[in-house]
C-alpha cells in the first residue's frame, strides 16, 4: 500500500477520454497516469493492468467483472466516462465490498445523445436513408415531425433534452413516461404525460430513454403490438430495452420502423433492404464537446477520491463502510 506521500497509480482505458489536460491535472495532484489504448480490453489484460492500480477511469467498453475487481489489490476508486455504469461495471457489487469508491459522468452526454436521438427521427421521417442508398431518386413526398404524435420514454436528463429540441423545431404533440412524473417540466415545455400503455397507442414516433433499471425487454411483444401501424421506434439507450425477437418480428411483417444506436444481434443483417430500420455501432453519445465534458467529470472525480474528498457523483457511497 501506498503512504500519503507516495504518487497513486491511475490506469485509463482507451483513448477517446482523458486527453493531455486532464493528465496534466492528474500528475499534479500527486497522480502518475498508465494507459491501456484498447477500446475492448480483454479480462485478461484488465487483470494485468489493474494490479498496483489506486484509480481505474474506464474509458473503453469493456466490462468490469468480479474477477478484474479481486485482481485489484490497491484500487480506491473507479470511474466510468459515461452514464450506464451498471451496463459496464458488472462487479459493482465487489467494488463495494471491497471499499471502492464507484463513480459515473452524469449528464456529460446528454445533449450529444438527445441530438442524435432526433437527427435519426428526422432522417426516418423525411427517408433519407432509404432515398440516399437505392438507385431511385425520384420525387417522394415523406412524413414529419410537426404533425406527428411523439412519446418519449424516460424523462431523465436526456429525455428531457429530446423534448425540448423537438419543441424548438415545432412539434406540437409531445407526451412522456417516465417512472416518477414531472409536472414542472409538463408546464415549462409544453408536453404532457401518459400512462406506458396510452402513450404507445397514440405514437407514431416513439423515442427511448429509461434507464437499465427499467430492465431487459421492458419493451416487449405486447407493448411494440400497441403501436400503430407504421410507427417508428427511436432506441439510443441501453442494449436490450427492446425485446429483439419481437422487434425483428414487427420489422420483418413492415408493421413498425425502427433506428437504433446499436444492432440488436445478426439476424437483423438479413431484414430486407426496402425494410425501414436503421442501426450503427453506439456512437450517439460520441462527439467532442461530450468527451471533453465527460473527461473533466471524470479527471475531477478521481483526484477528489483519492486526495480523500467527498464526490458527489459517487454512485454507491451510501453502501461504502467508512
Amino acid at each position: 500500500m501506498s503512504t500519503s506521500t507516495d504518487k497513486k497509480k491511475v490506469l485509463v482505458t482507451d483513448s477517446l477520454f482523458i486527453f493531455q489536460e486532464h493528465i496534466d491535472k492528474l500528475e499534479a495532484a500527486n497522480c502518475t497516469v498508465e494507459r491501456l489504448d484498447k477500446p475492448a480490453a480483454s479480462e485478461e489484460e484488465l487483470i494485468e493492468a489493474i494490479k498496483g492500480k489506486h484509480g481505474y477511469i474506464l474509458g473503453g467498453i469493456e466490462h468490469v467483472t468480479d474477477k478484474i475487481i479481486a485482481a485489484a489489490d490497491c484500487l480506491e476508486a473507479l470511474v466510468f466516462t459515461g452514464t450506464d455504469w451498471l451496463h459496464f461495471v458488472p462487479g459493482h457489487e465487489e467494488a463495494t465490498k471491497r471499499g471502492i469508491a464507484v463513480s459515473n459522468c452524469p449528464g456529460a452526454n446528454a445533449i450529444a445523445v438527445a441530438e442524435f436521438a432526433v437527427t435519426l427521427m428526422l432522417a426516418m421521417q423525411r427517408n433519407i436513408f432509404a432515398l440516399g442508398r437505392t438507385g431511385d431518386k425520384s420525387f417522394q413526398t415523406c412524413k414529419s415531425l410537426l404533425g406527428a404524435r411523439i412519446g418519449i420514454i424516460g424523462l431523465g436528463t436526456i429525455g428531457t433534452a429530446v423534448a425540448r429540441m423537438l419543441k424548438g423545431l415545432g412539434a406540437t404533440d409531445i407526451s412522456y413516461w417516465s417512472k416518477r412524473r414531472k409536472p414542472k417540466l409538463e408546464k415549462e415545455i409544453g408536453i404532457q404525460y401518459k400512462e406506458l400503455h396510452d402513450l404507445l397507442r397514440h405514437s407514431d414516433v416513439i423515442s427511448l430513454h429509461a434507464s437499465k433499471a427499467a430492465g431487459a425487454g421492458y419493451i416487449g411483444a405486447k407493448e411494440l403490438a400497441l403501436l400503430p401501424d407504421g410507427a417508428l421506434i427511436i432506441d439510443t439507450s441501453f442494449h436490450g430495452a427492446v425485446d429483439k425477437e419481437s422487434l425483428f418480428s414487427e420489422l420483418h411483417k413492415k408493421r413498425l420502423r425502427a433506428a437504433m444506436d446499436h444492432l440488436p444481434g445478426d439476424d437483423f443483417k438479413t431484414l430486407p433492404a426496402d425494410t425501414f430500420f436503421y442501426s450503427n455501432e453506439s456512437t450517439a453519445y460520441n462527439t467532442f464537446d461530450a468527451n471533453k465534458r465527460a473527461s473533466d467529470i471524470a479527471t475531477s472525480s478521481m483526484i477528489n477520491l483519492l486526495c480523500g474528498k467527498a464526490d458527489k457523483f459517487v454512485v454507491n457511497a451510501h453502501r461504502l463502510k467508512v
